[in-house]
């Protein structure tokens, strides 16, 4: 019985986990609530029966436990599961739709606010338009014209005969200067006359 030596077992479990978890199976979990003995406590027991002398042809002793169906899940101890990339692209989806929507939203309610922006100016520079030509609507087509232009001309061609006896060219000149005043004192009479209509 305990003639034999028995070698003693060492498990090696490389854990490349970062948070330092290491994946047990829902059956290891139902026998640590049952309170049943950890596999690992069977690999004790089925040395047992080795140092019992009880050892099978291929080495390994009959274990008094049924083999176990291969675990369903991965049951994660102390956390709760990760996501899948398919959730995490779903939830990033549902993310985008929402933010499409918001700024649908938004740009709809910038066009409408420019759009009533647009109306407010453009009824004001009609406004203003149309006071422009109610303002210079008496305004003639002979008055963009400078007045008195035969007369100039007179002046002119008077200077260029004696250009050294500039006196003998008096009475044309005074003939200019005198339309040019009556020009004036014409406009004045014609813009105070258009008051005095407006403020009727």
């Amino acid at each position: 019985m305990g003639a034999a030596s028995s070698n003693r077992r060492t498990l090696v479990v490389n854990n490349d986990s970062p948070a330092g978890l290491i994946d047990i199976s829902d059956d290891v979990v139902q026998r640590l609530k049952s309170g049943l003995p950890s596999k690992a406590q069977g690999g004790n027991a089925d040395s047992s029966p080795r140092q019992q002398g009880d050892e099978s042809p291929a080495g390994r002793g009959p274990s008094s436990y049924p083999n176990p169906p291969a675990p369903p899940s991965v049951v994660y101890q102390g956390e709760l599961p990760s996501l899948t990339s398919m959730q995490v692209r779903q939830e990033k989806e549902r993310e985008l739709r929402e933010n499409d929507v918001y700024w649908t939203q938004r740009l709809k309610a910038l066009e409408a606010n420019l759009a009533q922006t647009n109306q407010v100016l453009e009824k004001e520079y009609g406004d203003a338009v149309a006071d422009v030509k109610k303002r210079f609507a008496t305004s003639g087509v002979q008055q963009q014209l400078p007045p008195c232009q035969d007369l100039k001309a007179k002046v002119i061609a008077c200077y260029r005969q004696h250009p050294h006896e500039t006196l003998r060219c008096a009475d044309e000149v005074q003939q200019f200067t005198d339309c040019v005043n009556l020009h004036r004192i014409q406009l004045l009479q014609q813009r105070t006359a258009d008051e005095s209509q407006q403020k009727k």
